[in-house]
């Protein structure tokens, strides 16, 4: 007991990032108490189990590693949470996670849920038309009126929360782009900046890093190296165009999303863009709406239909990673960040059309599959 205990606050206090004397203070004893539990050198008084316990949110049970019915218990709460992830209406997600938590409240997993759920809660709550602020070039947002969302306040709390823990480099990278866009919507500027600052600059992202490396699997990070900065270099020029006015309403923003289209069918040369079908997708729905805004319907009802070609060939490779083009056919771990569209984002991009250039696009039975969904 003594040996479990001593390993087992250490790592409790590891896990919370705490010092051996701030555990000191909180349970009125000194600093070499402490450290003696953790080297094994002794173990606190009975009557102190308790407080232990509650300064690191766990039970008596779980200060002795008594934990397997609790794993089991929190595994079953999440593969059921991320079931009810699935529905439209994100309230009973909610409402499940936050009695799980009362019951688990030191476990990240559960508030990481949480958070995502309270997002598109947010989103539901607010006027759509109030999110973005009107009347002025560049877009955006009206952080005035986010800034009072709550659900949005409570998911930015729990998200930095989370950045605090152990976590794995998969869910640290999607925290971090929450994190961001909430900053973003809610003009927390400061922080936004503090984060982007404390990571990697592009010049020694992995990808990048790794692609200098010779050897047998050079062609793999080499691969890799050229899917992750298109897909980046396709992100950050999509935004600079569609978020100014004097772009997403003229050819020079056109021709540079067409640009971006060009360079993504040199490296696909043999039209086999793998989950990258929606980036391309993507590209050519702002090129359709930038050409209604030119009132050019031939080109954006192309473009449009093209837009749809491709997120067909996107749900036909869903879960195939494999891509057969020479420059990236060695790559294995795809991973890109993608905004997965349904029929209302659809119906929603359609809305601006003219009326004809609309009907001929949901008339069309190659696209049926899209519009019944």
């Amino acid at each position: 007991m003594q040996i479990n205990l001593g390993e087992k606050i250490k790592e409790l206090r590891k896990r919370d990032k705490r010092k051996q004397e701030d555990l000191a203070l909180a349970l009125g004893v000194t600093n070499q108490a402490v450290s003696r539990w953790e080297a094994n050198g002794g173990y606190p008084d009975i009557e102190m189990l308790p407080a232990i316990a509650n300064y690191f949110h766990i039970t008596i049970d779980e200060l002795f590693g008594y934990d397997s019915d609790r794993q089991t218990k929190l595994q079953s709460y999440i593969e059921q949470a991320d079931q009810m992830s699935r529905q439209q209406d994100p309230a009973p997600l909610i409402a499940f996670l936050r009695n799980a938590i009362s019951e688990f409240p030191s476990e990240w997993q559960l508030k990481y849920r949480l958070a995502n759920a309270l997002v598109s809660m947010g989103y539901q709550k607010s006027d759509p038309d109030k999110i973005v602020a009107r009347g002025c070039d560049c877009f955006q947002y009206n952080t005035a009126y986010n800034a009072q969302n709550e659900c949005w306040k409570e998911a930015t709390s729990l998200f930095e929360e989370v950045l605090n823990r152990e976590i794995d480099d998969d869910t640290r990278t999607t925290v971090i782009f929450s994190l961001m866009y909430l900053y973003s919507w809610m003009g927390s500027q400061e922080s936004a900046e503090r984060t982007a600052l404390s990571q990697s600059p592009v010049r020694i992202s992995r990808e990048v890093l790794l692609a200098d490396i010779s050897g047998e699997k050079s062609e793999k990070y080499l691969s890799e190296a050229i899917l992750g900065l298109l897909h980046e270099l396709y992100k950050a020029l999509r935004t600079a165009v569609m978020n100014k006015d004097s772009l997403s309403h003229s050819q020079a923003g056109l021709d540079a999303l067409l640009a971006v289209i060009r360079l993504y069918e040199s490296v696909f040369d043999d039209g086999n863009c793998g989950i990258y079908h929606n980036d391309m997708c993507m590209l050519y729905l702002h090129c359709s709406s930038i050409a209604v805004r030119l009132h050019d319907s031939e080109h954006a009802l192309s473009y449009c239909e093209t837009a749809l070609d491709h997120f067909l060939k996107f749900k036909q490779v869903q879960g195939i990673a494999r891509l057969t083009a020479p420059l990236v056919s060695k790559a294995k771990n795809l991973s890109p960040s993608i905004v997965l569209l349904d029929r209302e984002w659809f119906e929603k991009h359609l809305q601006p059309f003219p009326v004809e250039c609309a009907d001929a696009i949901r008339n069309n039975p190659r696209y049926a599959a899209i519009f019944a969904q």
